[in-house]
């Protein structure tokens, strides 16, 4: 059952949207593919508009049959509060176009709540991200905590 983990990044003014596809088991995890889509524009609103269409557009391409999306904190962070706003905008149109998309739930969580629901303990499942690929380890991150154990 292969998993796409989603993880918006806030950076530069413009967010961008990383994906991350895993299959196996959560102890022997395989990524399948990564990518990642960024926007340009500088309004939060069409932040949103542009990371979905572009996850949209891509997705006819990826094999997957769940996914999961690590969300920010509620809390923003000081004089980021802006990148906070677009950010949660941007989580919630990928969510849009994934529900749509598979035709079912897609997980969403913080990582603390993320490794609660798959019932691994967090540092296990943080390091196993990191462990797997560093540079989107937020978005292996979520397409872990959807994988089965053996």
């Amino acid at each position: 059952m292969a998993v796409l983990g989603i993880c918006v990044v806030p950076g530069g003014g413009a967010p961008k949207l990383h994906g991350v596809i895993a299959d196996g088991t959560f102890e022997d995890p395989i990524i399948v593919d990564s990518f990642e889509v960024r926007t340009n524009s500088h309004e939060a609103s069409e932040q949103a508009v542009d990371l979905a269409r572009l996850l949209l557009a891509k997705l006819p391409g990826l094999r997957f049959s769940a996914a999961a999306i690590r969300i920010a904190g509620t809390t923003p962070v000081p004089r980021r509060n802006k990148a906070a706003f677009s950010r949660a905008h941007a989580e919630g149109a990928a969510l849009y176009v994934l529900r749509e998309h598979l035709k079912s739930p897609v997980a969403t969580g913080d990582p603390k709540a993320l490794a609660k629901s798959s019932d691994v303990p967090y540092p296990e499942l943080e390091a196993t991200a990191k462990g797997l690929l560093k540079s989107k380890a937020d978005a292996t991150l979520a397409a872990l905590s959807q994988l089965p154990k053996s």
